[in-house]
């Protein structure tokens, strides 16, 4: 008899630690769920900061000299410098990241072309298995990033 009143109170025992455990895994995935939720409305936010930034800022292609075109550049890579601090996934900041050091090597090329005459070229990074990082951006980024990310992808427009 007493080994039953055992058995059945451990029973018990394991039927509320598995129900416990279940309310635990619920109750971490709704958190999971909310900082998710929080992440890409700060994202958003921060997309939308930077497509403001941008647009107090003259377009690379609306200037008339390499000169120009390459302070319109470096101060666009400004603005996106602030946004990419505010991003928390390390992959995305990276894509970012390479992008801005992108459009600083073709601001580079323009200074040279303005002295030089030998014409600057903006190349778009790529990933390792060729794909185009502006694209990968696009796809990992909020709907927010689109059109600051489409501007900062094409310095010459």
């Amino acid at each position: 008899m007493a080994g039953i009143s055992v058995g059945a109170a451990l029973l018990v025992i394991a039927f509320c630690a598995g129900g416990l455990a279940v309310l635990s895994t619920v109750a971490d995935l709704r958190d999971d769920a909310a900082e998710a939720h929080e992440d890409r409305s700060l994202r958003d936010a921060a997309c939308l900061e930077l497509e403001q930034r941008l647009n107090r800022l003259t377009p690379p292609g609306a200037t008339t000299s390499p000169q120009a075109r390459a302070t319109a550049v470096r101060d666009e890579n400004a603005a996106a410098r602030i946004y990419v601090t505010q991003v928390r996934d390390r992959r995305a900041a990276d894509g970012w990241r390479e992008l801005v050091d992108a459009r600083t090597a073709y601001a580079e090329g323009l200074d040279a072309q303005a002295k030089s005459r030998t014409p600057a070229f903006f190349v778009a990074p790529r990933t390792g298995d060729g794909r185009a990082v502006a694209d990968e951006l696009a796809r990992s980024s909020p709907e927010a990033c689109a059109g600051p990310l489409r501007r900062l992808a094409a310095p010459d427009l």
